[in-house]
């Protein structure tokens, strides 16, 4: 059935018309092609499909084109309701050849539901608004603002990012944690020991608090992640929070210096949609501020640091959390 249905298709795409397809009935047949479920946002749907027939009222987009009923024999990747609408080509000089284009209606369904994932998101990081807690900061990253967590265990001093496959997310979170440790006198309050004892004897975990990133999350933007890393761990060591209304994006260089980021008005649009009241970058793309829009900045300062101790001191609340004791 799929064979002649797609040798149908194809010819109606090349000399008939296009139209939308009302469901007035539909029936299955068969079961799913596929184990998978058709309705999770996250699957590919193009994994899942049924065979089934449906009697459609077809109307053209052509004006001039009266509608018409047909019934088809088609593919679907998500299970359809009467009344409910599908892309279809037809014949306008014989109406019984009418084709339904699953694989549009496979690309607006994936469309959907993509659109769903990403509202739902946005509305799950809306929440650090009131998330106050240590060890968590927040960075842009591919258009979206991203908390980043990090959290100490006793261990062998290593770096474990976990539910993120970018190699180079691990590879800053590999050199914030190894600065903050190397100039741990610089941020860090004296301890008894040494800090360098104290990492020596941990690990760090660090990950988005808000269930698993998408697998190309943070590969373009991975590089202006660090200087939000390493508030994140020293938050963790020292209970002070980064205060949830700020954000912060820059690499972070050998000697603590925030290095710029590909686009300033990019990574500011991120933060103003999740509404940041204070924006921190680096310096270095100071020169830049004039091409963020007056839309982005209202209700967002944005400000600049020219290296870790800077942001620093305009990230993190001025008192510990009361009660905080960092684990021996």
């Amino acid at each position: 059935m799929l064979f002649k249905h797609k040798h149908l298709l194809e010819e109606l795409r090349k000399k008939g018309g296009r139209a939308t397809g009302e469901i007035l009935s539909m029936t299955t047949i068969g079961g799913a092609a596929s184990v998978s479920s058709a309705w999770a946002a996250d699957e590919d749907l193009s994994k899942t499909w049924f065979d089934c027939r449906m009697v459609l009222r077809v109307v053209p987009e052509d004006r001039a084109q009266s509608p018409f009923e047909a019934t088809v024999m088609t593919r679907i990747h998500t299970q359809k309701s009467q009344g409910a609408h599908v892309p279809v080509w037809y014949d306008p000089a014989d109406h019984s050849k009418v084709a339904v284009d699953y694989e549009a209606d496979l690309e607006r369904a994936m469309s959907f539901y993509a659109e769903s994932r990403r509202r739902e998101i946005r509305s799950e990081r809306l929440a650090h608004l009131a998330d106050q807690r240590i060890g968590v900061a927040w960075t842009p990253i591919e258009g979206a603002l991203v908390p980043i967590e990090a959290i100490p265990r006793p261990g062998s001093g290593r770096v474990d990012v976990t539910e993120w496959p970018v190699a180079a997310v691990h590879e800053s979170a590999d050199a914030a944690v190894a600065h903050v440790r190397a100039a741990a006198a610089t941020y860090l309050p004296p301890r008894d020991g040494g800090w360098d004892a104290w990492f020596a004897g941990h690990d760090f975990r660090v990950f988005q608090p808000y269930g698993p990133p998408p697998a190309t999350e943070g590969a373009t933007d991975a590089p202006y992640i660090g200087a939000a890393i390493a508030l994140a761990v020293i938050s963790a060591l020292t209970g002070h929070m980064v205060r949830p209304e700020v954000s912060v994006t820059g690499g972070l260089g050998a000697d603590g210096v925030l290095l710029p980021v590909a686009s300033l008005k990019d990574v500011a649009h991120a933060a103003r949609e999740l509404h940041s009241q204070r924006f921190i970058a680096p310096a270095g793309n100071a020169h830049e501020l004039g091409q963020v829009g007056s839309r982005i900045r209202e209700g967002m300062e944005i400000v600049f640091a020219v290296d870790l101790r800077e942001a620093m001191r305009l990230s993190l609340t001025k008192h510990a959390v009361k009660g905080f004791q960092l684990a021996r």
